[in-house]
């Protein structure tokens, strides 16, 4: 297995990981946000060149009144920066093997990386549904207390220091 940036060759039509809204913006919205400078995508290809996960990265900014109390103490009173895990999904056939850990892992590497570069401080996801938000949990991304919203984050230099110990 490997990780590459997304490209034309790569064939995305029949990945399916169950969730429609997932599978149909691989398909028709990943390549051309990567070309209008709004996202990348990164798949996750088996041995055979098949696209078995994914997961799309962008930049943002967030006000400390939209972080997690123990987050926000002590920032500044404008857009802080952040890197969104704006997609991740793993192929159906490929769920509960350990990939989803694997390759979120290497996403927050790739952001942290990318905080490097840019001063982002956090890095933030938009769970999708229960079981999404489960997830991230389980890496330590927070939700903000009493928003009914779906953003969990996670300060890039925590997430980095927890992986220390999953790598």
């Amino acid at each position: 297995m490997r990780v590459e940036r997304l490209g034309e060759h790569h064939e995305v039509g029949g990945f399916s990981c169950g969730v429609k809204v997932l599978d149909d913006w691989l398909r028709t919205h990943a390549l051309d946000n990567q070309r209008r400078n709004l996202s990348r995508t990164f798949v996750l290809l088996d041995d055979a060149n098949r696209v078995v996960g994914y997961y799309a990265l962008t930049m943002g900014g967030v006000r400390e009144e939209a972080l997690p109390i123990h987050y926000g103490r002590g920032l500044p009173g404008y857009d802080i920066g952040m890197v969104l895990l704006a997609r991740f999904a793993i192929a159906d056939g490929h769920q509960r093997q350990g990939l989803g850990r694997d390759l979120l892992i290497e996403a927050i590497e790739r952001a942290a990386d990318a905080g490097t570069q840019v001063a982002a401080r956090f890095i933030a996801v938009d769970s999708i549904d229960e079981n999404a938000r489960s997830f991230y949990a389980k890496f330590a991304f927070t939700q903000v207390e009493g928003d009914a919203g779906d953003r969990m984050y996670i300060r890039i230099d925590d997430a980095l220091a927890a992986l220390g110990g999953m790598t």
